[in-house]
């Protein structure tokens, strides 16, 4: 590979659900969400507001990275949930990625606890 030509990101995505009680579901997401990633977290998305559970949480703290694509599927689901009378947080947020949520005032939009 020449130094003209431009790096592919080989980084995988995985995710995880738990339910600790039956009034909550967590989706864990390990890695970054990039645009690549935006089909298969919108499937996990959209699963979790086909579900019951009164609040959704997002525990985002292995995800370093995330695309404007992906905050605002996040954005959406929340209007989602709240048409729904259900909330959305997103608990555990790398510190990187709180300060460029804090950045674009998504910290305001959404209940994020570190």
């Amino acid at each position: 590979m020449s130094d003209q030509e431009p790096k592919q990101r080989v980084e995988r995505i995985a995710f995880s659900r738990r339910e600790p009680s039956r009034d909550e579901v967590v989706l864990a997401v390990d890695g970054p969400l990039y645009h690549e990633f935006a089909d298969e977290f919108q499937v996990q998305l959209d699963a979790l507001a086909s579900g019951r559970w009164p609040l959704v949480t997002l525990d985002l703290r292995k995800v370093k990275g995330i695309a404007s694509l992906v905050t605002g599927k996040i954005l959406f689901l929340k209007m989602r949930l709240k048409e729904q009378l259900r909330e959305l947080r997103i608990q555990g947020c790398d510190p990187g990625l709180y300060a460029q949520f804090k950045a674009v005032k998504f910290d305001r939009m959404l209940d994020i606890q570190l």
